[in-house]
């Protein structure tokens, strides 16, 4: 029986990606943390996608596409122009966040559930 202990991995990954979302806006800019937080968001999506996958998740298709559009838009941030101002960073760092956080409390919590409710875990 998995219990909600058992997915601090999940939780934990959640926090790294809000800490590197945050340091987007951080002074002295450093681009970097944008393939940082590419590359982390990766990471972590292809275990939750390889939880999903092993058991069934039903909601996986919606799920992946949601990652999908984070994958999308990390791209594009990945590309902008080399300068960055302050207001385009508290604007990118803000809705990182938001999306981050409508997800980790919408569809995530939903795989966490059937996670736990699982018996093929």
């Amino acid at each position: 029986m998995v219990k909600t202990s058992d997915l601090i991995w999940q939780d934990a990954q959640h926090q790294m990606l809000f800490k590197l979302i945050d340091d987007i806006k951080q002074e002295p800019f450093d681009r970097s943390v944008f393939v940082q937080l590419q590359a982390y968001a990766e990471h972590h999506f292809i275990l939750e996608e390889a939880y999903m996958t092993k058991l069934e998740f039903p909601e996986t298709d919606a799920h992946v596409k949601a990652h999908d559009r984070f994958r999308e838009e990390l791209n594009g941030m990945v590309e902008l122009p080399l300068s960055i101002d302050r207001s385009l960073q508290d604007s990118l760092s803000l809705f990182l966040s938001e999306w981050l956080r409508l997800h980790v409390m919408g569809i995530d919590k939903k795989l966490e559930a059937f996670i736990l409710e699982s018996e093929a875990k």
